[in-house]
């Protein structure tokens, strides 16, 4: 009679099998085959023992990810259950296999299973059988026979790739693996985590700059040996490195076209890359023939609402917030947790410390192919509704709000795409939002802004508050450019539309003001500015009176009336900080360094041209920071003729806004160029000018500062000198206040200002310092 060789305790429970376990293994025992109706499993033909070199060799060098695979090394070292997970095409397998091979046996035997070539739902665990050399599994038992393999006393790693179409079999499968077999480690790849306690995910994000140019040209010379190798192509290869995301398979990809053309050549391809990256290899898996074939993988796994959310989330142009995708593609929590554990949204989080959201630019492709013009144009209007949500243009905005609104730098890509929508579908939606951005336009974009206002105002010439808000916007950015007659002209376009006492209305007389006085109209530039303070008055406004008042002393500054202008500054810098107006501060100072360095007072002129640039720094402008910068070189050259030369020269980057200098800059800035060529020759300027080229404002501004040497004496304004006084005779804060009939809280910035400008840390070596200063010689 035949016999069967099986096992004590075949019945499984949830933490493994029965209790007849005899010394690591289970005991065998024979039983006649024809045993009535009882489950029978029979023992694996293949014998236990361990083949070295499962592992599947690559036929091309591995670059980079030295992070990446120290992280999967220490991941393995504290956990048994390592995931490497991220997009598709970014590596994760190479990373597994090079961590694996560099380990050697450290973590055990290792074992590859593939699981691309099952299809969806297929048994996972059949397919880990059939690796580890077992045959005439059946798959009812392909999970017996694997622990049975296990059960040798040596450790193995069990390297799991590809697992995202069947994930929830392959985490029921590791589960089981974990508990049951001690000895077993577990790698896995995959484009979403299996979610099984004990998992350490690595996550897998695209390449580093350098790294993914050595694999661009690797690959590129192996297929083009003769490929040149120039300074043009190196350029071009970056950028189509940065434009590919440093995604490995699309560098691979593009690498492979080199056969037919140059990185140079390459470039306008991309502006359709999912077509441009076509093919691949070959003999590579069929997913990673084409970038398209690549993302559809993990897209068409999505359900109905999850792939609506991801396709609107290609209208997206920066990083965006779970607020924005919910109003925009109606995507809740759920969904954006579902789309970025498949790896097709990037999580990370801002300068603020907010988790925010991206596409990749590939990705960002594919999704945005899925749009039909219907499903496109409302996605788009959207995004319209909620850029101008997050700008306020449903109500009056104060100064402080539109200040704020000009510091959103990382909006502008968002409020781009949702302006090109605009101009076409929503004109008048898109000239509010011109008006409620219009600080945005003047510190980083001035000639963008004043085409898209253009663009937008040719579209809409209803007059209403829409249009009047565009004329505003468009007037700052003709006068940033010394187009002073259009920016009055645009202003006062606008105030015949909106009501006198209006935001509106106030923001127009105020950049009224700064064409008049431009253009050198005195009179006319200060009528702009009592009106401009008249209606922030009655508005309650604080931030609006500074910037009036400010106006007026630049308006006096430009006449020539420097004692006075000075004067007025002084109040209005007291206003601005008050109003806790950085912007107002930084241009009223710029104007006060002005003013006394007019007058020959150059140790305070440069004190107050570096606050002011301090202030701009701050809140992103770079229109006055350049015209303070052109001073302070004026002021440097006879004694530092190179350094001048170089900061004269990082003002240039001012030009990266649009706009031109007013003519106060450009006569110090060719005072500076005819100094500066007469003490250095021609040769030596031009070396200094066009290393300058290259400085920030920040740097330009640390060289200026260095040639300044220390901190004088009498660098306080006629205001801190007067309560550092007061504070010598034991006042404080509020009385001090109460005496100047300031606030406690401008005292206390004077107080501050006056500690830091003298090196003093204290009230008290403060009121030293002004006794000090009131004995004779």
């Amino acid at each position: 009679m035949p016999f069967i060789l099986g096992f004590e305790g075949w019945p499984r429970h949830r933490g493994g099998y029965s209790s007849a376990y005899s010394f690591g293994g289970w005991t065998p025992f024979l039983r006649p085959a024809d045993t009535d109706g009882m489950a029978r499993r029979t023992l694996p033909t293949a014998p236990k023992t361990r083949v070295p070199g499962r592992l599947p060799a690559s036929g091309s060098s591995f670059v980079g990810r030295t992070a990446e695979l120290a992280a999967v090394t220490d991941a393995l070292l504290s956990s048994r259950l390592v995931t490497l997970a991220g997009p598709g095409g970014v590596g994760k397998t190479r990373i597994a296999l090079a961590a694996v091979h560099a380990a050697g046996d450290r973590f055990g035997h290792p074992v590859f299973v593939d699981l691309t070539r099952i299809p969806e739902g297929a048994p996972v665990a059949l397919a880990v059988a059939e690796a580890m050399g077992l045959r005439g599994v059946k798959r009812e038992g392909a999970l017996d026979a694997i622990l049975w393999w296990l059960d040798g006393g040596e450790r193995v790693l069990l390297v799991l790739d590809n697992t995202e179409h069947v994930l929830e079999e392959t985490a029921a499968l590791v589960a089981e693996l974990l508990e049951a077999a001690v000895e077993c480690t577990v790698l896995v790849t995959t484009r979403q985590p299996l979610h099984v306690a004990g998992e350490r995910i690595v996550p897998v994000g695209p390449m580093l700059d350098d790294d993914a140019e050595t694999l661009f040209w690797e690959r590129a010379l192996a297929v083009r040996p003769s490929l040149s190798f120039s300074m043009e192509s190196r350029s071009a290869s970056r950028e189509l490195c940065a434009r590919l995301d440093r995604l490995p398979l699309a560098v691979e990809l593009a690498a492979a076209r080199m056969s037919v053309m140059t990185p140079a050549e390459m470039l306008p391809l991309l502006e359709r890359r999912l077509r441009a990256l076509g093919s691949g290899s070959a003999t590579g898996p069929a997913r990673h023939r084409s970038l398209r074939a690549c993302i559809a993988t993990s897209v068409d796994a999505l359900g109905e609402r999850e792939r609506a959310a991801f396709e609107a989330c290609a209208v997206f142009a920066s990083p965006f917030d779970a607020r924005a995708v919910a109003a925009v593609a109606g995507a809740s929590l759920e969904d954006l947790e579902d789309l970025v554990a498949r790896s097709l949204l990037q999580p990370s989080v801002d300068s603020a410390g907010h988790t925010v959201f991206r596409l990749l630019e590939s990705l960002r492709e594919f999704a945005r192919e899925g749009l039909d013009a219907g499903r496109l144009e409302g996605v788009q209007r959207r995004h319209l509704a909620w850029i101008a949500a997050e700008f306020g243009t449903d109500r009056p905005l104060s100064v402080m709000e539109s200040s704020r609104n000009g510091q959103a730098v990382d909006r502008l890509p968002d409020l781009r795409a949702a302006l090109d929508f605009a101009v076409v579908a929503a004109p008048a939606e898109g000239l509010r939002l011109m008006g409620a951005t219009r600080e945005l336009w003047f510190r980083n974009a001035q000639d963008e802004g004043l085409s898209r206002a253009i663009g937008l105002l040719e579209r809409h010439p209803i007059a209403d508050e829409a249009r009047a808000e565009g004329l505003v916007t468009a007037s700052v950015c003709h006068t940033s450019r010394q187009e002073t007659e259009a920016g009055n002209r645009l202003a006062a376009e606008a105030l015949a539309i909106l009501e006198r006492d209006s935001a509106g209305a106030g923001s127009a007389f105020f950049y009224q003001a700064i064409a008049r006085c431009l253009a050198k109209d005195t009179e006319g530039s200060v009528e702009s500015c009592r009106a401009a303070l008249d209606v922030y008055t009655k508005l309650g406004d604080a931030a609006g009176r500074s910037r009036a008042v400010g106006m007026l002393g630049m308006a006096a500054v430009w006449a020539r009336r420097d004692e006075e202008a000075i004067g007025i500054l002084h109040e209005a810098v007291d206003l601005a900080v008050d109003a806790r107006d950085l912007w107002a501060q930084g241009q009223i100072l710029t104007y006060l360094g002005l003013a006394e360095s007019n007058l020959g007072r150059t140790v305070v002129g440069r004190a107050r041209l570096f606050e002011g640039v301090d202030a701009f720094a701050r809140v992103g402008d770079i229109s006055y920071r350049g015209v303070a910068l052109a001073r302070l070189a004026a002021l440097t050259v006879t004694r530092d003729p190179t350094t001048a030369v170089r900061a004269a020269a990082a003002t240039t980057r001012r030009e990266g806004a649009g706009g031109r200098f007013h003519e106060i800059a450009l006569a110090d800035l060719a005072q500076v160029q005819s100094t500066a060529e007469l003490l250095l020759g021609p040769h030596s300027f031009a070396v200094a000018w066009e290393a300058g080229e290259k400085l920030s404002f920040a740097e330009a501004a640390a060289e200026l500062r260095a040639v300044g040497g220390g901190l004088q004496p009498d660098i306080l304004t006629p205001r801190e000198l007067e309560i550092a006084e007061l504070v010598r005779r034991g006042l404080g804060n509020v009385s001090i206040a109460a005496q100047l009939s300031l606030s406690a809280r401008t005292v206390e910035n004077h107080v501050a200002h006056a500690l830091t400008k003298l090196g003093l840390h204290s009230r008290a070596a403060l009121a030293v310092w002004a006794a000090e200063r009131r004995r004779p010689d």
